[in-house]
């Protein structure tokens, strides 16, 4: 098969995949429907994934890696702009916090679709939601870690950890309650709803890692 050919064939494969594994999770979603909505036959499906699991983690990889990616390209920029001094807490934000708010500002057919898909990931298997978030953010993880643990010196490693856990639930949680924004935030503008999330998000990360500091 021609790469190409084999590389439209897989994306329409990863497509149909999102599209009912978001409405029906895992155990609703069959290869068989992915096939007729793919319009490809199950060799296919095998050929590109090899089974269903490994289909949900290539989901997962579609979604998570570009915005892990960048977040990681940030950070490199930020070291290599400080030297051997330590990167500001609210840098640090920034570069964790705007590239998944660019992610949820790329249209809203494809905000819900991202959004469903990760909302699923958690209700079908918290074993297997735990084994993609470690698989995908663990090297942003310990990246940012290191960077905060010179950043914030006042902080245990444990401590750095711990409001790490809690700055990631906090933006999950943002990504999958984005449709509740216009009441809960009483502002009807999408644009700005994503605005003053966006630069609350990086105040309330910022107090979060400096809180405690003598």
């Amino acid at each position: 098969m021609p790469k190409k050919a084999a590389e439209n064939t897989r994306e329409r494969i990863l497509k149909a995949a999102e599209r009912i594994y978001a409405a029906s999770g895992f155990h609703g979603m069959s290869l068989r429907d992915v096939t007729l909505l793919a319009e490809v036959n199950l060799a296919a499906v095998n050929y590109h994934f090899g089974s269903k699991d490994k289909l949900i983690h290539a989901l997962a990889d579609r979604r998570l890696t570009p915005i892990n990616s960048e977040r990681l390209a940030l950070l490199a920029k930020l070291r290599a702009k400080h030297g051997r001094d330590p990167i500001p807490v609210r840098e640090l934000v920034c570069a964790l916090i705007d590239p998944m708010f660019k992610a949820l500002r790329q249209g809203k057919n494809n905000r819900a679709i991202m959004v469903r898909l990760v909302a699923q990931m958690m209700i079908d298997d918290p074993r297997r939601f735990a084994h993609i978030h470690k698989t995908f953010y663990k090297p942003v993880l310990d990246r940012y870690h290191d960077e905060l643990q010179r950043t914030v010196p006042h902080l245990t490693s444990v401590q750095v950890n711990a409001r790490f856990f809690c700055a990631f639930a906090t933006v999950l949680g943002v990504r999958l309650m984005h449709e509740s924004m216009e009441w809960f935030l009483k502002i009807r503008s999408e644009d700005k709803q994503f605005d003053v999330l966006e630069e609350e998000m990086h105040s309330f990360m910022y107090g979060a890692f400096m809180a405690g500091q003598g």
